[in-house]
């Protein structure tokens, strides 16, 4: 057979393979559309075809490019080495190898793989992809980005369909638009909701250099989520805890209004400010610039502070239905206490201690001055008792308003907080 003879009988022997031994009924149907070469095998007594050179496989809307490609006639495997390329409709899997499995429609892939959708991008070790119900499985350092976050985990799964991802072990996940980091065991992600749920240990962290100093926020909970629509919050729930450098909390649940900044704390809360502990039915903070420009207290509002640190067991209080906090220069300049207004402080002479005050009014405005009371103004139905030193020394403990409660579980910073398992630092650049 002459050279043409045999060029054209190996083109023959190709267009039948794909009409063929590629296929079992049109909707199994693969096609070879070229390779540079042709080699029919036998391996473990199963037919096979070795293609080698720029080769290039269809099946349906899916298309196949690699170096090399092993052809399992029977089983309907096709193995891919080198520059591996499967697209389907908007979807690009790559890597440096996988296989293709005819039945099933499911391409699997090792090494450097990625899953770009013109959307967000998929990278990991290893990945599957599933044609028809348009599902992604990827496993070992994933990474995971689009235009508004960036997530890593140990695995990840995601449903195209649904545009609905899960990711687990080991998540961590960087929110652009708001510089945070939020970290935890398990993430799920509705793109058509806008809503995104961190849970097993959850830790917010958000760091802050707008002033030249950085000041970072850290929450802990046992769920968060986020939502994206056009209230733009994520709320953590369950044994929340807040901690900055001047400030700290606990709550049963949290809600923290991004676009607004504003952080609105509900069942039980507990707040602390510098020296001083703010309990309430609710408590809302409002930021100026991500920094405190005031607090609203509502529902049986109490706030107590150490009044001198030479004098253990003393603690200036005030109470009320509601009460107000304001800020200047991270400090603070007013307080504003109505409704049953009751201020409760220990007096000092030349730093001795010389009794204490309690006043109560319809209003109690307190106005400070380098963190120190500068005036006191008390409005509507005044009341007022001065208690002498000698009895107040040996028992400061009954000078307490009615709802005084002192808690020592300040919620503190900590080291894992802000270790490497929180960081990003393995994501591409």
């Amino acid at each position: 057979m002459s050279r043409w003879r045999w060029l054209i009988a190996a083109g023959l022997l190709v267009t039948l393979a794909g009409a063929s031994g590629f296929a079992q009924g049109d909707a199994k149907l693969v096609v070879l559309q070229g390779a540079d070469s042709l080699i029919g095998r036998v391996i473990n007594g199963q037919a096979a075809r070795e293609l080698i050179g720029n080769v290039r496989i269809l099946q349906g809307n899916v298309r196949i490019r690699c170096d090399r490609a092993l052809q399992m006639i029977d089983a309907g495997s096709i193995e891919l080495t080198g520059n591996v390329v499967v697209e389907d409709d908007s979807v690009t899997l790559t890597a440096p190898r996988g296989f293709y499995y005819r039945d099933t429609r499911r391409a699997e892939a090792f090494g450097a793989v990625k899953l770009t959708d013109g959307v967000s991008t998929l990278q990991a070790a290893y990945g599957e992809y599933f044609i028809e119900p348009r599902l992604a499985f990827f496993r070992t350092r994933v990474v995971a980005h689009d235009a508004a976050s960036i997530l890593n985990a140990d695995s990840a799964r995601y449903d195209r369909n649904r545009r609905y991802t899960e990711a687990w072990g080991r998540v961590v996940l960087f929110q652009k638009e708001d510089a945070i980091t939020i970290s935890g065991g398990q993430f799920t992600h509705d793109a058509v909701r806008l809503h995104s749920t961190m849970t097993e240990g959850p830790v917010l962290v958000q760091r802050d250099t707008s002033g030249g100093v950085v000041d970072t926020l850290v929450v802990r909970s046992m769920v968060m989520e986020s939502f994206r629509d056009s209230t733009r919050r994520l709320i953590a729930q369950d044994s929340v805890e807040i901690v900055r450098r001047d400030l700290a909390g606990r709550a049963g649940t949290v809600t923290f209004h991004t676009a607004g900044d504003s952080i609105r704390m509900r069942t039980a809360p507990v707040l602390w400010y510098d020296r001083t502990q703010v309990t309430g039915d609710s408590i809302n903070l409002y930021m100026h610039a991500r920094i405190l420009d005031r607090i609203h207290v509502m529902g049986n509002a109490f706030a107590l502070s150490e009044s001198d640190s030479a004098f253990a067991g003393r603690y200036d209080q005030l109470s009320g239905e509601t009460l107000g906090m304001q800020f200047v220069d991270k400090r603070l300049s007013r307080i504003d206490v109505d409704v049953r207004a009751t201020s409760l402080y220990f007096v000092y002479e030349d730093s001795a201690a010389n009794g204490l005050n309690k006043t109560s009014g319809d209003r109690i405005v307190m106005r400070f001055a380098e963190g120190k009371v500068q005036t006191i103004h008390v409005h509507g139905g005044v009341e007022g008792q001065y208690s002498p030193e000698p009895l107040v020394r040996r028992k400061v403990e009954e000078y307490r308003l009615p709802g005084y409660q002192r808690l020592d579980n300040r919620p503190r910073m900590r080291a894992s907080d802000l270790g490497p398992a929180r960081t990003l630092r393995d994501l591409p650049q």
